[in-house]
């Protein structure tokens, strides 16, 4: 009899114990603040939503790095026409999907966009695809036919463009190599050193020729935001800043530094990746090879949208609204670093 009452007691006890254990856990969960959603006012908001779909059309062959793609809302921000994004992905991040997210809130906004991949294909193309200024004018050449395309219904004279990574780059480099001419650039966490986009366990077959930027970058006679992020270990904030340095007759320039935080789960991590949106497309662990794995979250909709929906307007001064954390701490504010 008392051997059973000892069982019964512990086995209370036991029960009890893992009860305040996962309420613990619960209230522990319930006090970690989360992180801010998309605003429904101001740059980078739903508050322009005018379309509630997108039509995705494509050409070209994706192995020689001819391919692009173009998304046109099924309501278009003029009526019958509507201005147009020149998206540039980072090195063989070559599908649209890898930045869904960002595509998404354009053309909700009634904006075409057009995305040419540049780089070749396949295991064969990463090794031999080794010269950024053939890239350049194959992103080029591929804008030129979805334009031709599109027709009437881009809007020429209201072209934008944006680039990540090594598409910010070749961004600074667009109107020196005779790109299309754009209202304005949005370059995210630009790359200029030529093996820095490389993930290092390629670095040591592959010899990269570089895009001359600084021939090319004074051609850049529009306004200019650059951004990057205090923990960007692959595009360093001081490679933003030489850039801004070597667009030398940009009327308005200007380079804005977001800042991590890790006040609460899931933190907001300003590295090279934090302008993706992955969401499974590519394989986390090949993210990380990039420096990191992309998740669409407060930095996406309040910096970066807000940074390319600013420009597009017609300011490089962008009234960034970081919001606040769910327990009302202020969210880190991005810092300008040169204008």
């Amino acid at each position: 009899m008392r051997t059973w009452l000892r069982h019964r007691r512990w086995l209370t006890a036991s029960i009890l114990g893992v009860l305040a254990t996962m309420v613990g856990m619960q209230s522990a969960n319930a006090a970690t603040p989360t992180p801010p959603g998309q605003p429904s006012s101001g740059y980078g908001s739903t508050a322009n939503y005018i379309a509630t779909s997108a039509t995705r059309y494509e050409t070209g062959n994706g192995s020689d790095g001819t391919r692009v793609w173009w998304f046109v809302p099924n309501r278009l921000r003029n009526g019958s026409s509507a201005p147009v994004v020149v998206f540039l992905h980072g090195f063989m991040l070559l599908a649209p999907d890898i930045y869904q997210g960002h595509i998404d809130h354009l053309t909700k906004q009634g904006f075409i966009v057009i995305y040419p991949q540049f780089n070749k294909g396949g295991i064969t193309g990463l090794i031999s695809d080794t010269d950024q200024r053939a890239m350049l004018q194959r992103a080029i050449d591929a804008t030129n036919v979805a334009l031709g395309r599109l027709d009437a219904r881009a809007d020429r004279g209201q072209l934008h463009l944006y680039g990540h990574s090594l598409g910010g780059l070749m961004g600074a480099a667009w109107l020196g190599a005779g790109g299309p001419a754009v209202r304005s650039i949005t370059l995210a966490n630009p790359s200029i050193d030529p093996a820095g986009a490389i993930p290092s366990f390629v670095r040591s077959f592959v010899k990269i020729t570089p895009i001359d930027y600084a021939a090319l970058a004074p051609a850049t006679r529009v306004r200019t935001v650059i951004l990057t992020g205090d923990s960007d270990t692959i595009a360093q904030p001081t490679e933003s800043v030489a850039l801004w340095r070597a667009l030398t007759n940009a009327p308005d320039k200007v380079v804005y530094q977001a800042s991590s935080d890790s006040h609460g789960s899931p933190a907001l991590a300003a590295d090279h990746m934090a302008p993706i949106q992955n969401q499974g497309w590519v394989p986390d662990f090949m993210m990380k090879l990039f420096g990191g794995v992309g998740r669409q979250d407060t930095l996406d909709w309040r910096y970066y949208y807000a940074a390319l929906d600013s420009n597009i307007a017609g300011t490089t001064r962008v009234p960034f609204d970081l919001g606040r954390w769910s327990d009302g701490v202020p969210v880190a504010a991005p810092v300008e670093l040169a204008r």
